[in-house]
């Protein structure tokens, strides 16, 4: 097995004095997902820039490849999704199949007027959702 390497990204729009752009950033700011055998883990390093493993329990983090479909699944997805955020409250679990995220779940931790954060744990990370009416 060789080191492969998967770094999300979604498009934003930016806005300038003159101007508006889209442009592609990362979904996992500093991030960069990466899948190799134990012996090869240290090559990583090679890789100008690379500073350190994201830790969970002291070891490193490990991410399911159901995690990794999950994450395609959002960056993907170009479905509008149709939903009324007052429903949404701080402290449930959602699955978010019905927001076109099929068998994602997560944790809301905020909601303001049409954005949603969800916290997904295994991650460790909270994704902020645009819920378009």
């Amino acid at each position: 097995m060789d080191i492969k390497a998967y770094s999300p990204t979604h498009v934003v729009l930016k806005q300038w004095k003159d101007r508006k752009k889209k442009v592609i950033t990362p979904l996992l700011p500093k991030i960069v997902l990466v899948k190799t055998e134990e012996k090869l883990r240290d090559q990583v390093f090679q890789i100008p820039g690379t500073v350190k493993y994201l830790f969970e329990q002291r070891k490193p983090a490990i991410v399911r490849e159901i995690e990794i479909k999950q994450l395609r699944a959002i960056t993907e997805n170009t479905r509008v999704i149709d939903h009324e955020v007052s429903l949404l409250v701080k402290g449930i679990e959602i699955d978010l199949t019905s927001y076109g995220f099929k068998g994602l779940k997560g944790i809301v931790d905020k909601v303001s007027n049409a954005v949603c954060w969800v916290k997904l744990d295994t991650l460790g990370c909270t994704l902020k959702l645009t819920i378009k009416s």
